[in-house]
């Protein structure tokens, strides 16, 4: 129990669990008695805007902002006290949803998602955990939009992947199950899925009105074919049909229309379905134009090229370069997948060892939208210190089939290098080369790796910069490290 009073009205009383970037307290409004949470904001300056466009929001699923300010250096941020049964309390107790309840409640969730979106703000932090809906109710997002604040490089395509884990354990999948082979999921809704977890998903307000739209069509069992006509035959001692007027004659034949019409929806509806199929198993592919490197020297069997087909979501269309594919090993311990990075590193041996160290993280953090960028160079410059690089550690001692840079400005060259063991001293004379120098002349590049061996640690060494404006420099939106991890 507190004793302490935050702006002379706000009693702190009980603490909660800790939230990323602040302190939050179950607290008393000395002033009405109301029973308050009160969230303290770390220091940060950006938060004052925060609290602003907070204050500004109203949204039934969001929480209200009764009160904001400072107290001495502290933000803080005033919401109602409110009680409930949280939706992951609910599901371990009821189980998974059906599609269409799992559908409408992510579609409630997106909205509130939408309404953070349009003010420039980012939820941060999303989880069955802190969601309250109570019977008959809306739901609730408990946390206020404040987790940003100490995870800068948040996006709202951050959001968004995180609705697509809400929406997976609301049908009760797990995070490595394929949605299209899981039983009770409508393709349709598994090819939605896939898209709200991809590299660049949908905005939350496209979401949102996709996902009420396969609500209001599982409620109304449009996903399901419609039923056949039973077969009738005619009865050749029955009397003959009295003579109809014309009128009737006219009705009939509208209606005989009506059923083509219906029949022309049902072939539709069947068709759309397998192309969601399709865009489902596309929806995972990374976008942009790809600029793929052949491997070099013999074939060893253990790599594979990417395979990169058009990709079309539910919501959006990515347009993609063809490529030539090589079958992959198969196999639960030589499929590969995104590797985990443990740090990532800026190099600069013969400068000042530093180059924009801060911005390193934002390579990786999953969001095309934020990045690394080298400093700026004048003509040449780069060649004559003999190039800058990356130094990406791995989770594990991993086989690196191949490296996916998602550059810009195009015109970039780069060296892959590669090492199991303790870091060499020097960079990049006393590490293996994994690569040959390429350029990368698309904004998406995949370079295959021909090393077998495990690596623990992976170089990507700059030797060349594109021009931009009063310089040389480039930024990497995204790097991604495709491979098997071996363990120890």
């Amino acid at each position: 129990m507190s004793t302490r009073v935050i702006a002379r009205r706000y009693t702190l009383e009980v603490p909660e669990a800790a939230r990323p970037g602040s302190t939050v307290w179950r607290g008393r409004d000395s002033t009405n008695g109301a029973a308050v949470v009160v969230t303290l904001l770390d220091e940060h300056p950006a938060a004052a805007a925060t609290l602003a466009a907070l204050a500004a929001i109203r949204h039934p699923a969001l929480p209200v902002v009764l009160d904001h300010g400072t107290d001495g250096i502290t933000h803080y941020v005033i919401t109602p006290q409110r009680s409930g049964r949280t939706v992951q309390a609910r599901l371990a107790t009821e189980g998974p949803l059906p599609a269409e309840e799992a559908a409408e409640f992510a579609a409630e969730v997106a909205d509130a998602l939408a309404a953070l979106h349009a003010r420039g703000l980012v939820q941060g932090r999303l989880g069955l955990g802190t969601i309250v809906r109570d019977e008959g109710g809306p739901l609730r997002l408990e946390d206020c939009a404040t987790a940003a604040l100490a995870r800068p490089a948040d996006q709202p395509d951050d959001d968004v992947r995180q609705l697509a884990g809400l929406l997976r354990e609301l049908l009760g999948l797990a995070p490595d199950a394929n949605p299209l082979e899981a039983a009770g999921v409508p393709p349709r809704l598994a090819g939605l899925l896939q898209s709200l977890s991809s590299f660049t998903p949908p905005p939350a307000a496209d979401a949102r009105d996709v996902l009420r739209r396969l609500a209001r069509e599982q409620s109304s069992a449009e996903w399901e074919p419609f039923p056949a006509a039973a077969a009738t035959v005619a009865d050749p001692a029955a009397p003959a049909p009295a003579r109809r007027n014309r009128g009737l004659k006219l009705l009939v034949g509208l209606l005989a229309l009506g059923v083509l019409v219906l029949g022309a929806i049902v072939v539709a509806d069947v068709v759309d379905r397998r192309d969601a199929d399709r865009r489902a198993a596309a929806a995972t592919a990374l976008p942009g134009p790809i600029t793929t490197v052949p491997p070099t020297g013999a074939d060893d069997g253990d790599f594979t090229l990417p395979t990169v087909v058009p990709t079309e979501t539910v919501v959006t269309t990515v347009e993609t370069a063809e490529t030539t594919t090589t079958p992959a090993p198969v196999g639960p311990s030589r499929t590969p997948k995104p590797l985990r990075i443990a740090s990532i590193t800026p190099l600069d041996p013969a400068g000042d060892n530093r180059e924009n160290d801060a911005q390193a993280r934002l390579a990786i953090d999953g969001s095309p939208q934020t990045g690394w960028t080298t400093e700026l160079y004048k003509p040449g410059a780069i060649e004559s210190k003999y190039g800058i690089g990356l130094h990406l550690r791995l989770a594990v001692p991993s086989r690196v089939r191949r490296v996916t840079l998602a550059s810009a400005p195009v015109g970039a060259t780069v060296v892959i290098y590669g090492i199991r063991g303790p870091v060499p001293a020097r960079a990049p004379r006393d590490w293996t080369l994994l690569a040959d120098a390429k350029e990368l002349a698309r904004p998406l590049t995949v370079i295959p790796i021909r090393r077998t061996a495990p690596l623990t640690d992976v170089l990507i060494w700059i030797t060349g910069l594109p021009p931009v404006k009063g310089g040389h420099a480039v930024t990497f939106k995204e790097i991604r490290l495709i491979g098997v991890p071996t363990g120890a």
